[in-house]
């Protein structure tokens, strides 16, 4: 009960970030790898326990100018949703690419069961449990933070039924990018 109880407050003070109202997010130099192996470290457990494998599909120079804290935290519940609601032996792929044109694109598919088409028009709404979710520990916020902590970033989220499984897509516009920052390589000390 602690724990629930734990995990529910985090998640509404998570929510509680990402509709902050008034002030725009400070943006900074995130690199989308750098969030996606975070966010991976943070919830590897969760996997190993649930008996998911995890997969990492994403070049190391794709950075764009946004919130690294909103980030991680959509990042973490597009995750979290992507384990909690598989099946054991399933996996879950975190695929970030760059689309000249289309922008920075974060991509969770997972394999497990999945979602009928008039359950998927719920998801993100606060609180709501849907049918196939009665059976996982969970407080209905989890999406809610993603739509809101993306609304909150001017990113575009599109959720579609892959059948078997979901896939979450977060779009950046190209706009959002930054080119990479190269690293000028010494050789040692002047003389």
């Amino acid at each position: 009960a602690a724990d629930r109880l734990e995990h529910l407050v985090t998640q509404l003070l998570a929510l509680a970030r990402a509709e902050e109202a008034g002030i725009a997010p400070p943006r900074e130099r995130v690199d989308l790898r750098e969030v996606a192996v975070a966010v991976i470290n943070r919830r590897i457990a969760q996997a190993i326990e649930a008996g998911v494998e995890i997969h990492l599909d994403a070049p190391a120079d794709i950075a764009i100018a946004s919130h690294r804290t909103l980030l991680f935290e959509i990042l973490s519940n597009m995750i979290d949703n992507a384990i909690r609601y598989n099946r054991r032996g399933g996996q879950v792929m975190l695929t970030i690419s760059w689309e000249e044109g289309e922008g920075a694109r974060i991509v969770v598919s997972d394999d497990g069961p999945g979602l009928p088409d008039a359950e998927l028009v719920r998801l993100g709404e606060r609180f709501t449990r849907l049918s196939s979710a009665r059976d996982s520990e969970g407080s209905g916020l989890g999406l809610a933070i993603v739509r809101s902590a993306a609304s909150r970033l001017n990113a575009s989220l599109d959720i579609v039924a892959t059948r078997p499984g979901l896939r979450i897509t977060l779009g950046f516009e190209p706009a959002a990018a930054i080119a990479p920052v190269s690293v000028a390589k010494s050789n040692g000390p002047a003389g």
